[in-house]
């Protein structure tokens, strides 16, 4: 009888040889596991040796990674038992190829096509009950395991939507509009029109944290005609109408239309008292107001009717990208220091310490762009005492994340580390997690004291964000330079350039500035990392330059010293 061997990829990876489990503890090498892995979820379960040789070790010459390979593969015989048990003919790798091979994603990948062209959804929805767990759950965050995880998971998905599992389908996504309104429908037809409303405010909370993206008309319609068919609408209700028509009218770039429905939703919800809603008026009249070039002005009207009121912490939050793209976009941070002082003086007069908090914290960046760290690190010093006595958590978490970066700037990695674990916390319990959490993770890869320690700070920052609902791109920017900087000095280019090709989408959303500079200095790193060091040397003097017309003196230098060292004898 031919020996037996299952496979199970979908969830945690495990082998069972004519019955008996392998042991974990049986790889010794993990590289023997990721040979059978990618072997289980390869067509026919076959591959070349430089194809496993390019996705395992693709930042190795030729003969070490083969080296690498030959190792793995006397491990990965030995764990499941048998010298056949992964056959090398001529270049070709294949895996148990003289026995019953079962793997679970072979059986998954058959139902799902033949339900999805059957077009019956309970046909599809039984296919999907098979989907325990996603693709190789420990391994997600691999390179080699990206690309399969993301084709099983369509495929997964396509079923949810042919089953109409518009619950499962939220529970994966829940900023899927088309799920929604399905589960909007439904609850209509069968006269459950509260329902309908809570679920239209589910995907409405889904959004409220994505700068400038709202229920997209055909929602909005929907939502409307629940609220038609009962009681006169509550003022949320009627703030949640404008606000959504507003972003509607925004995407449009029918500006006057946005900012006209924006504030009557700040007017509903000042008058109501409905701090969500008027966040999310602030942000919409913020995105008007940079479409318009009128930013500042408006910044510092809602700035200075804010702190003459009992504090409103979602107000600042709407601002904070805009804020930041200040700092960071095409004019650098040139004048940013004379409009900290003028917010500190509006706020000082008014006798509010949230006001303070946020001109302070402006003040703080400026000083650590420019360089000037000790003084960085004092003046957020005054931003996190007033926050605190404000009781902002948004702006204590941007506090102690600016300052743990200032003091890892300047060598103090161990005061920058208990920083962001004060921060960390924070972030996520503030009312824009999605803008926070990421930034505090960019941090820590900068205040890690070690290559290992950084490269754990990227894996724990990618988890989470595999998990996040939403991340907004320009506060994510700041953590995909470190994360690529890192990968590349750790000697992995094939790491670095996701991270890079991800910050370079962000930044072409957002031109200018010294995030482009920075994308210069990594392009080097990477180009560094590979050997190419007199393109390196050029990719380093243009990111001196950029940094030095955005006076950015500590950045200069860094990337001349790199330019020279790498021309130098």
């Amino acid at each position: 009888m031919p020996a037996t061997c299952q496979v199970r990829v979908l969830g945690r990876f495990t082998v069972e040889v004519d019955g008996r489990p392998v042991p974990g503890d049986v790889w010794r090498n993990r590289r023997a596991a990721d040979v059978v892995k990618l072997l289980a979820i390869a067509p026919d379960h076959r591959l070349h040796r430089e194809q496993v040789m390019d996705r395992l070790w693709p930042d190795f010459p030729v003969d070490a990674a083969g080296a690498n390979l030959r190792k793995a593969l006397y491990y990965a015989r030995r764990a499941l038992g048998r010298a056949d048990a992964i056959r090398c003919e001529g270049r070709l790798l294949t895996l148990w190829p003289a026995g019953d091979l079962d793997v679970d994603l072979d059986r998954f990948e058959r139902a799902a096509d033949a339900a999805l062209a059957s077009g019956d959804p309970a046909r599809c929805a039984l296919a999907a009950a098979d989907y325990r767990g996603g693709l190789l759950a420990d391994d997600r965050y691999e390179c080699w395991a990206a690309e399969p995880h993301e084709k099983v998971e369509a495929r997964y998905v396509a079923l949810l939507r042919a089953a109409g599992d518009w619950e499962r389908l939220l529970e994966l996504d829940e900023t899927d509009e088309d799920a929604h309104r399905a589960v909007m429908r439904r609850h209509l037809a069968t006269g459950h029109r509260r329902e309908a409303l809570r679920q239209f405010e589910r995907l409405r909370r889904a959004l409220r944290e994505r700068i400038g993206v709202g229920p997209d008309a055909e929602t909005v319609a929907l939502y409307e005609s629940a609220l038609t068919s009962a009681q006169p609408p509550s003022p949320a209700q009627r703030a949640a109408v404008a606000l959504a028509n507003g972003l509607v009218a925004f995407g449009r770039r029918h500006l006057a239309e946005a900012e006209d429905l924006a504030r009557q939703a700040r007017v509903l919800a000042l008058d109501a008292d409905l701090g969500h809603e008027l966040g999310e008026a602030s942000t919409l009249l913020a995105l008007v107001a940079h479409a318009r070039g009128t930013w500042h002005r408006l910044f510092r009207e809602e700035f200075a009717d804010s702190v003459r009121h009992p504090t409103r912490p979602e107000v600042f939050d709407a601002h904070l990208c805009f804020q930041e793209f200040y700092l960071y976009g095409p004019e650098g941070h040139d004048g940013a220091e004379s409009f900290g002082r003028d917010l500190l003086a509006i706020a000082s007069r008014a006798g509010s310490a949230a006001g303070r908090a946020l001109a302070y914290l402006l003040l703080g960046e400026f000083a650590l762009l420019s360089g000037h760290l000790d003084a960085a690190v004092a003046t957020l010093d005054a931003s996190l005492g007033e926050a605190e006595r404000t009781g902002c958590v948004s702006a204590r978490s941007l506090a102690l994340e600016r300052r743990a970066e200032a003091q890892a700037r300047r060598g103090d990695r161990a005061a920058a580390r208990a920083d962001l674990d004060r921060a960390l916390p924070l972030a996520h319990a503030s009312g824009i997690p999605s803008h926070l959490v990421v930034r505090v993770h960019g941090v820590r890869v900068l205040a890690a004291d070690s290559l290992g320690g950084e490269l754990g700070a990227i894996r724990d920052a990618e988890r989470w964000l595999a998990e996040a609902p939403h991340v907004c791109d320009p506060c994510s920017i700041g953590f995909r330079i470190a994360a690529a900087t890192a990968c590349a000095t750790a000697g992995s280019p094939s790491r670095a350039r996701p991270h890079l090709a991800e910050a370079e989408r962000i930044s072409g959303l957002w031109q200018g500035g010294p995030w482009t500079a920075a994308l210069w200095e990594v392009r080097a790193e990477v180009r560094r990392a590979e050997g190419h060091h007199a393109q390196a040397s050029a990719l380093f003097l243009e990111a001196a330059d950029r940094f030095a017309a955005l006076g950015r003196p500590l950045e200069q230098r860094r990337c001349l010293a790199a330019a020279t060292g790498l021309s130098g004898p």
